[in-house]
């Protein structure tokens, strides 16, 4: 199940809430765990109740009376049959407006900060109320309507009772069976009944464990990204070039109308420094998820010779390393934060030379209990920048041939900043490493070997950062706070 979801397309998680599918995985397990419980031990031992009830009868009883009673087998079990066919729909409607409830919870409190900052609680309160009024109304138009199916079978059980008891009456006065044969006869038919109620409970919460069982399956079977359809090859195997990074008539749009990247030809040069500058929206997020495999796009990209779509997801991980503007931390301590997606043993040394590096060692060693300190769910015991030192001093351990930088250093202070950029910079010279830098503070940008500038997905200038400077265009006008 968890494969499934991480290997899943970047567009499953946009078109579902968070919330949403927490709550089905949690619901879905707890499902399918009751549908196995429910077969093996509660079903297969009230068939074989039932079974035993019907050998009792038959050989207690004329076969005369017997057979009566056995009609209450096949009307209980149609009441049922039509009963778990009707609330099917409802079922299914209930499991997805509670994963719309769960999606909404977690919406709620990951904006908690500025539900509180605006005063909207009150505002907050009747969206929820909205929902929950449209989950209540569902179970109780549920709950009606599996009271009047349980109201047959129980009319169903009182009618062959009150039916067995008078023939039998009747027969024992006419003197074909004896009066204790009446006494014998709703003795067994009440062993009859007993596991008939248990079936008829056990198949209703089967067929909603079976709904669930039904939507961890279709969990299950979400198609993969198409960035694992490629399987891992040796890289000896690709071709190598001269340019680390070679894109060719790259196009890409999210809904097929609004384009985001149109006909990019790019070239990046081996050990070269290239910036990516342009207003919010232009397609700069969109370029390097393109490069990074994350968004399938017309086009060709080649990856040190190799089209990307020749790489593996695991060898795309070994040539590129992204740090992201708001980094992704595990809830865990700062050594396995440190260490986290790296596929070799680290020495402690190297470990620590990171933390200098990445400019955190006064930091930690603050903390009382150092490299074992624990950082909270999505690092929220910590800063923005505290946060991105920790995803840059990743990437002093894995040494990638590409470095992506997304706003990566856009929380921390000026002295910071710059120490890390000298950082990085000597381990580029010393590895041979590119990097890729987007950034909004164009004073980042200033030690590129080139800038390319991109609006509404096109490059519309390149050029190194002073000549952008002091040419006419975006790059002026961003630098000069003109950009309207």
């Amino acid at each position: 199940m968890i494969t499934s979801l991480l290997k899943a397309p970047l567009l499953y998680f946009k078109e579902n809430m968070t919330g949403n599918i927490h709550g089905r995985l949690n619901r879905c397990l707890e499902g399918t765990i009751k549908l196995e419980k429910l077969i093996f031990m509660d079903f297969a031992p009230a068939i074989f109740n039932s079974i035993a009830a019907i050998v009792v009868i038959f050989t207690t009883l004329p076969v005369f009376l017997a057979l009566p009673m056995l009609l209450v087998i096949p009307i209980g079990t149609a009441i049922v049959f039509r009963q778990i066919s009707t609330q099917r729909g409802i079922r299914i409607e209930l499991l997805e407006t509670k994963s719309a409830m769960d999606g909404a919870i977690v919406e709620l409190l990951n904006g908690i900060e500025v539900i509180r900052m605006t005063d909207s609680i009150v505002l907050e309160e009747k969206r929820f109320d909205n929902k929950s009024e449209f989950l209540r109304n569902k179970e109780m138009n549920h709950h009606i309507q599996m009271a009047k199916y349980d109201s047959l079978k129980f009319f169903n059980e009182v009618f062959f009772t009150v039916l067995m008891i008078g023939v039998s009456a009747y027969l024992a006065t006419q003197g074909i069976i004896s009066v204790g044969a009446v006494l014998t006869s709703y003795l067994c038919f009440s062993q009859l009944i007993k596991p008939l109620e248990e079936l008829h409970r056990i198949l209703d919460e089967l067929s909603e464990s079976i709904v669930l069982a039904e939507d961890f399956f279709r969990m299950t079977d979400i198609p993969h990204d198409f960035s694992y359809s490629t399987v891992c090859e040796s890289c000896e195997n690709k071709n190598r070039s001269s340019h680390i990074i070679d894109i060719h008539g790259l196009n890409f749009s999210y809904d097929q109308k609004n384009t985001i990247l149109k006909e990019l030809n790019i070239s990046v040069e081996k050990g070269t420094f290239l910036g990516i500058a342009g207003p919010s929206g232009c397609g700069k997020s969109s370029l390097i998820k393109a490069i990074c495999k994350l968004e399938k796009c017309e086009g060709d990209i080649f990856i040190d010779g190799a089209n990307i779509t020749s790489l593996s997801r695991k060898e795309m991980s070994q040539i590129i390393a992204l740090v992201p503007q708001s980094p992704f931390l595990i809830a865990g301590t700062i050594y396995e934060n440190i260490c986290y997606g790296l596929d070799r043993e680290v020495s402690q040394e190297e470990v620590d030379e990171a933390v200098i590096k990445a400019n955190l060692y006064d930091f930690i060693n603050s903390l009382p209990d150092k490299m074992n300190t624990l950082i909270s769910e999505g690092g929220s015991n910590l800063s923005g920048g505290q946060k991105q030192r920790i995803a840059v001093a990743r990437i002093f351990l894995r040494k990638p041939s590409v470095l992506i930088l997304d706003e990566a250093t856009s929380a921390l202070d000026n002295t910071s900043e710059r120490f890390i950029q000298n950082e990085i910079e000597r381990l580029k010279k010393e590895n041979n490493m590119t990097i890729i830098s987007i950034a909004h503070r164009l004073t980042t940008l200033k030690n590129c070997d080139k800038i390319i500038v991109m609006n509404r997905g096109e490059i519309v200038q390149e050029g190194k950062y002073h000549e952008l400077i002091q040419k006419e265009g975006i790059f002026s006008h961003m630098y000069y706070g003109k950009l309207k």
